[in-house]
């Protein structure tokens, strides 16, 4: 038997080398493989990393594409931009005397450098017995300059719109000052209509010696207003002829501009922006539906505000009422008090992206 298997003639000598050849063939393919893979992890480049910025517009034409399809946004108007939406607001007392004023120009200076802020709302305290009023009127005048000098420098300007004081909106167009609109108050929201129509009315009232680029923009209002609640919500985008552009929705976070709510359980939380938006966005459609076959202009169905959360936001937690469907976020101390506002602002955005 043993000369049989060792007869290269034999058939049993022939499987046994088959089977052999089988293995060492296998083994060779494996070894190769192992070669490739070690000289393509050692010796390949690492593929640079992109820019904060490169992943924004990237993930913003992404979700533009899809916004549009879907109806899901107003950010293909040229006025907003892309997603995410960032807004800053002043600090109350952003106007209390020149060093608040200026410290507030420098932080808002920085935070808006990378074209990575929105909106900026100029919010503080209404006390005229201190010279509040002339303050906030010059610090709204600076603020109007640095959104040229934004746009000078090819750089994505920020809306700029004035809390609760239609009267400086109004003195602001009176005078070509860059300004776009007014944020009212959510008990004041069933007026928007009639404060549009007012300021519309001023901006065509404007002198001759305007230009034409000033007018341009100014015909653009933007007007916003707060709310707590989706009925809230629901109201103020029913409104006729037209509600308001933008929605603060809170409380998401405890923060220091609500002290009086302590505790979690009287928040209104980070997912409530996305679920008005939702409720917003179904309203939508289902206006858009039945007015479908209607030639009257009028009918249209409205589109929604952009719905931005407030209320405790920071760099650490601005992603997640974007992940539950904001978008975007508003903050105040967050930027206006950080040692670096144009790293945050670049963290956060980052962040909403994430």
């Amino acid at each position: 038997t043993s000369s049989t298997q060792d007869d290269p003639c034999s058939a049993s000598y022939q499987n046994q080398m088959i089977v052999q050849l089988r293995r060492a063939l296998v083994a060779f393919v494996a070894l190769s493989w192992i070669a490739i893979e070690v000289f393509v992890c050692c010796f390949t480049p690492p593929t640079p990393l992109a820019s904060p910025l490169t992943v924004r517009d990237a993930v913003a034409r992404s979700r533009s594409s899809r916004c549009q399809s879907t109806h899901l946004s107003m950010s293909t108007d040229k006025l907003w931009g892309d997603h995410p939406f960032l807004a800053v607001l002043t600090e109350p007392d952003a106007c209390a005397s020149s060093k608040r004023i200026d410290e507030t120009i420098h932080a808002i200076e920085r935070a808006t450098a990378d074209g990575g802020v929105t909106l900026v709302v100029v919010r503080i305290n209404d006390d005229d017995d201190d010279g509040t009023s002339e303050n906030k009127w010059i610090l709204l005048k600076r603020l109007s300059e640095l959104k040229q000098q934004r746009l000078k420098e090819g750089i994505r300007d920020f809306l700029l719109v004035v809390n609760n004081d239609v009267e400086l909106v109004l003195r602001a167009i009176s005078k070509n000052i860059r300004v776009d609109g007014v944020h009212v108050k959510e008990y004041k929201a069933h007026m928007i209509p009639d404060i549009r129509q007012t300021l519309q009315d001023a901006v065509e009232g404007t002198t001759v010696s305007a230009s034409n680029d000033t007018k341009q923009r100014q015909q653009g209002i933007v007007i916003g207003t707060s709310c707590h609640s989706i009925q809230s919500a629901l109201d103020t985008y029913n409104l006729t002829p037209r509600g308001p552009d933008y929605l603060f929705v809170g409380t998401c976070y405890l923060t220091q501009s609500h002290p009086e709510k302590i505790s979690l359980d009287q928040l209104e939380g980070p997912s409530l922006p996305g679920r008005i938006r939702d409720v917003l966005f179904q309203s939508f459609n289902d206006d858009n539906r039945s007015s479908s076959g209607d030639s009257d202009l009028s009918t249209v169905a409205k589109k929604p505000p952009i719905i931005f959360a407030i209320g405790g936001i920071d760099e650490q937690n601005c992603n997640e009422p974007v992940k539950y469907g904001a978008d975007g976020v508003a903050t105040i101390r967050t930027v206006m008090q950080a040692d670096d506002p144009r790293e945050v602002v670049k963290l956060m955005n980052t962040a909403m992206l994430n």
